[in-house]
């Protein structure tokens, strides 16, 4: 007997072993749903450099290195999308004044003009969002912030250790 997607995923054990897979699916969704958005707004650059982009605007010109601490993500991830914003002439590059050997990036005009689009995008955003949460009965925000504090006081890891195995693997 063959198991179609659709059973594959209805099982219930698959439904929670798969919750990481869930937000992964909710987070596609929404990125490529406000892809239509950004490009009805005039932003020309991925919504996954927007973060990239807002640190810029409201930091001022920083290197690769604090915009991936500042924001938490992979050193390489920030690296592409700096990349991606310097092709699109959104963000150039110059040696730091006080140490040559240090690179930033810095928000050219076509830059300001597109994290003024991000920041207005922003307001509406928070707004959609809000009405999303009533929709779905709950602060989808407050939820995921909820879920990494616990996991973080307690890893995926750890919580299988405890639960099926007499003491931790480390």
């Amino acid at each position: 007997m063959s198991m179609n997607q659709r059973d594959f995923y209805d099982n219930p054990v698959i439904q929670k072993a798969y919750t990481a897979k869930k937000l992964l699916d909710l987070a596609f969704l929404i990125q490529s749903q406000v892809t239509e958005v950004y490009a009805h707004k005039g932003m020309i650059f991925p919504v996954s450099c927007s973060s990239t982009l807002l640190f810029l605007s409201k930091r001022g010109p920083a290197s690769v290195t604090e915009v991936a601490r500042a924001l938490r993500h992979p050193h390489q991830t920030v690296a592409q999308h700096i990349a991606t914003l310097r092709k699109l002439h959104i963000i150039d590059k110059r040696a730091d004044e006080a140490d040559r050997r240090r690179i930033e990036y810095v928000l050219t005009d076509v830059g300001t003009a597109q994290a003024g689009l991000l920041d207005a995008y922003n307001m509406e955003a928070a707004e959609v969002f809000e009405r999303l949460n009533r929709d779905i009965g709950t602060d989808l925000g407050d939820v995921l912030d909820i879920a990494i504090a616990a996991l973080s006081r307690q890893t995926m890891a750890d919580r299988f250790w405890d639960l099926f195995e007499l003491g931790s693997a480390k």
